[in-house]
């Protein structure tokens, strides 16, 4: 029987000439990343000092990929004072735990193209970026509130065509609650989902006031984008990114009530509450959805990873003969990333067989599917929802002093 004796190094001595076993950990490559969001806004100037690649030739969309805010000035421009709300959103998405992000900058009558996906135009290369899933416009408030709502229906369209990635909506800068639920209504989508309301970002130091000596009041996306980041690089795209502290915010513009929220989260949008004691934090999870399957930011972003997931994995059995040994590598490596979702908290269920089902076979792949050269799996989840309400009873029973007691303290408290 061949066999070796390990070396100090880890290597294996083979002692004569022969066919030797050698057991080794095989390290997954590093798959698609989640909470990366591409930014739309205004151009900015660049300085002349640094140099910069070559302009696109084509109507002045420019795209750059930013590692931390330092990146900003130096490949998108100088951060103003006024004209663009981007780099306040850039800043605040790096500031709350987000790793990368994508900005496309262009004037604001090539937003439309650059959204276009049936466009032939290069304005509308937007959907070629694959590693982005999440979509932020903090300058569309810059417009009218009909073209507002126009380009944030655009976004919306851009999200439901491609189903690769979510859009993180601002309210108007103006709105009050009543004006958030009317907003609500002109927006509909299971791949989006509002945020309200504006935020006062903290002046660091060595920060000059603004320019007219006002508070400078600016769109929570981006800094609601990094809490998806951070959400997600510590928990898992499954966790509801709500319940979050935002850092780098010293105040919100209009502080809700538990009424007015009742009325706001009940429509689907997500308020973002100074709590005393907990700092100012998102208290909403809600999509712009109007089906309850997809009501929660969480669940269907869920479903959007794993469709990305799907094309990224499944590449490589794309032309393998379609017979049941390719339905059975397809199964096994379904059922393997379902475990994993299930281990990990995302699907409910006392056992993986109430977690989630996975299919392909003679069922799902009839005669006929095969003859056109398709294959077909079929996957059933049940997705966790947050728990938006904690209900905790508590009763007093007169003949229990132990549990009057504890009744009293958990009132207390």
């Amino acid at each position: 029987m061949p066999s070796w004796t390990a070396q100090a190094d880890g290597t294996a001595h083979k002692p004569a000439p022969g066919v030797y076993l050698e057991f080794s950990v095989r390290e997954r490559a590093a798959g698609f990343r989640t909470g990366r969001p591409i930014f739309i806004g205004r151009p900015h100037a660049i300085p002349k000092p640094e140099p910069e690649p070559e302009p696109e030739p084509d109507a002045g969309v420019q795209i750059r990929r930013l590692s931390e805010w330092g990146d900003f000035a130096r490949l998108v421009g100088e951060p103003s004072a006024g004209g663009s709300f981007l780099a306040s959103a850039v800043r605040g998405f790096f500031e709350n735990g987000g790793e990368q992000c994508v900005v496309a900058t262009c004037s604001v009558d090539q937003w439309p193209a650059l959204l276009d996906d049936d466009s032939r135009d290069r304005a509308s290369k937007l959907s070629e970026i694959d590693d982005v899933d999440l979509v932020c416009a903090p300058d569309l408030v810059r417009e009218t509130a009909d073209q507002h709502v126009a380009l944030q229906r655009q976004i919306l369209a851009h999200c439901d065509r491609l189903r690769d990635r979510f859009a993180i909506l601002d309210a108007p800068p103006d709105a009050k609650s009543r004006d958030a639920a009317f907003h609500w209504h002109q927006l509909v989508s299971p791949n989006g989902a509002l945020y309200f309301p504006w935020l006062l970002p903290l002046r660091r130091p060595g920060e000059e006031a603004h320019a007219d000596g006002d508070a400078r009041w600016v769109p929570p996306c981006g800094h609601v984008a990094g809490i998806f980041a951070r959400t997600d690089r510590r928990s898992g795209v499954h966790k509801a990114p709500a319940n979050e502290l935002l850092e780098g915010v010293a105040d919100i513009r209009v502080h809700v009530s538990d009424e007015e929220q009742s009325v706001l989260n009940n429509v689907g949008v997500n308020c973002l509450r100074a709590l005393p004691g907990r700092g100012v934090r998102i208290w909403g999870a809600r999509t712009l959805s109007g089906q309850a399957e997809w009501r929660y930011v969480n669940v269907r972003r869920l479903f959007i990873t794993i469709r990305r997931w799907l094309e990224t994995e499944c590449r490589d059995l794309v032309f393998d003969s379609n017979h049941t040994q390719l339905w059975n590598r397809i199964r096994d490596r379904l059922t393997n990333y379902c475990y994993a979702l299930y281990q990990s908290g995302a699907l409910k269920g006392e056992t993986p067989a109430e977690a989630y089902y996975v299919k392909c076979d003679a069922e799902t792949n009839p005669a006929d599917e095969r003859a056109v050269g398709r294959v077909t799996a079929e996957i059933g989840l049940a997705a966790t929802k947050p728990a938006e309400f904690i209900v905790v009873r508590i009763t007093q029973e007169a003949a229990s002093g132990s549990t009057e007691e504890i009744s009293t303290i958990s009132e207390r408290s």
